[in-house]
């Protein structure tokens, strides 16, 4: 593919993101994605088919983002300590959980809700499976170096992961506070180090 058709094609899917992200999954058409684009119908069925190789490139384009920044942080693993790494892991958490319409959970629960008897339904799963990926390493380094006392990183890590991606979906459905959210990692972290209210 040529630069100007990389370019065309990254545009097309930043807007189809921010398209997924207001209305999910199931609610977006070609025209949705076109309108949003600035281009014609015919442009972007130069790429894409349908809203469905949109996503999955949306989708794709976003787990290389997060493995990236789970690549990176193998350096930091070396220049941080866990509880640096905690905190910086945990605000991230916490800006996708209170992200609200900019996010593309809902879009991911709907993809995956239908096509979970399809075996398509990856995305979800990946992108859970890194984050707690990556808060197992950190939990690891922490109880091996004595900051956090953690007999099971694996375990914990999932734990937490489950909650709050339980959050996200309480913060897209009923709602939720930041002060909630505070206090909930914080109830969280308390399994494996010492926390001040």
């Amino acid at each position: 593919m040529s630069e100007r058709a990389d370019v065309k094609r990254q545009l097309i899917l930043d807007k189809a993101a921010e398209v997924f992200a207001a209305k999910g999954y199931r609610s977006v058409t070609m025209k949705d994605i076109v309108e949003a684009s600035g281009i014609s119908r015919g442009g972007l069925y130069i790429y894409y088919d349908s809203t469905e190789q949109v996503f999955l490139d949306v989708v794709k384009s976003m787990d290389e983002a997060e493995e990236e920044l789970a690549g990176s942080l193998s350096g930091r693993l070396k220049d941080a300590s866990a509880a640096e790494l905690l905190v910086w892991f945990l605000k991230e958490q916490k800006k996708e959980i209170l992200k609200g319409k900019n996010s593309l959970s809902v879009a991911m629960y709907e993809y995956a809700f239908e096509c979970k008897q399809e075996g398509r339904n990856s995305g979800a799963k990946h992108k859970f499976e890194t984050a707690t990926l990556v808060l197992e390493k950190i939990l690891l380094k922490g109880d091996e170096n004595g900051e956090f006392v953690c007999d099971d990183p694996k375990g914990i890590a999932a734990n937490m992961m489950y909650a709050m991606e339980g959050m996200k979906v309480i913060a897209r459905t009923v709602g939720i506070t930041e002060k909630k959210v505070d206090k909930e990692l914080v109830f969280m972290m308390r399994q494996f180090m010492e926390v001040e209210d």
